[in-house]
Order: C-alpha cells, then structure tokens, then sequence
C-alpha cells in the first residue's frame, strides 16, 4: 500500500471520502492502470496476499503522480517529505537456489508472454526444460543464484550448447510476473 498520504491526495482529486472494490475499474480508467494496481494501491486484495503491502512500480506511480498534477512520482515525494529512493523495507517473494532440492522444476513468467520452465542441477545450475518466446532456449544451462516476483531477472552465466554465452538479464520491463516451484 502506498502512503495515506498520497491515497488522500487519490480519494480528494477523486472526489471520495473512502474507496469500494467497485470503485475501482473506474478509478483505474481514470487515472490510466490496471484495476488490480488500484486494488493493491488501497489494501483491497486479500489480507494475506503478498500483492498487499506491494508497492506499485515508480513508473506507475509516475502515471498517478501526473494524475495527481505532478510532474513525477519523486516531485510528488518530495513535496510530501517522503523523497529518499535511496532504499526501501519490503516483502519479496523469493526462491534461492541453495535451498532448493536438485531436481526442483521451477516456472516463471514475464512481459510479453514470456514463459520458462526449469530443473534444478545443483550448485546455482538449472536446466532450461521449456522456453516460449524468450531468448533461454530449451536445453540452456543457466547459473543463478535466486529469482524474485516483480524483479528483473538475472542469469549470471547461460552455457549454450557447451559454450558460455555469458551474463543475461530478462525481464527488464516489469520483473517477473509470475514465479513457482512446480514439481
């Protein structure tokens, strides 16, 4: 959730004292995001939804910031005294290598329609099993160390066919969607 402060500045422009689910959609259109980033902005998802305390990336804050009649989300900041992106407290859902089992299948998800399916080697390494429409292609192996839903992805080696490819990042726009262990 964002701060009150800003979820006032929301309800005053929107002209409410307080926001329903059904408030939503056309809050959303009139802002120009997603309903469910509304739904998360004020607490209206389920109560153990991690998507709870989420706070929406800085570009969409942007978007609501020039709603709002700023220039940016950092300019909205600043003028509420909230202006350091030096560092933030957060929950993260997250799967590191070293506490996974060798032969754990993991599948994730990124923007647009991007989807990988992986088995777990040992050591940091995985197996890429199934790969639709990313640039990790069945059979690479890729070294990480750890995946996190909504953050970019980061391969620190992909071997191809027996040869280093080197470092990749993925999911630079957005992070990763969706993100479970399968088997």
């Amino acid at each position: 959730m964002l701060s009150q402060t800003i979820l006032d500045k929301i309800l005053a422009k929107y002209g409410k004292e307080t926001i329903y689910s059904a408030d939503c959609s056309p809050l959303a259109n009139e802002i120009g995001i997603s309903e469910t980033t509304v739904k998360r902005m004020f607490g209206l998802v389920g109560k153990d939804s991690p998507e709870r305390n989420r706070t929406p990336h800085n570009s969409t804050m942007d978007i609501v910031a020039k709603w709002l009649g700023y220039n940016s989300y950092k300019e909205l900041l600043q003028e509420i005294g909230e202006g350091d992106f030096s560092s933030e407290f957060t929950s993260m859902q997250t799967i590191e290598a070293t506490k996974l089992k060798e032969g754990t299948q993991i599948q994730f998800q990124y923007e647009p329609s991007r989807v990988v399916v992986m088995t777990y080697l040992g050591d940091g390494e995985f197996l890429i099993n199934e790969s639709k429409n990313s640039k990790l292609l069945k059979g690479d192996r890729i070294h990480l160390t750890h995946l996190v839903l909504n953050q970019e992805l980061i391969v620190n080696e992909v071997v191809r066919d027996g040869r280093s490819m080197g470092g990749y990042r993925g999911a630079k726009n957005g992070g990763l969607t969706s993100l479970e262990i399968i088997i």
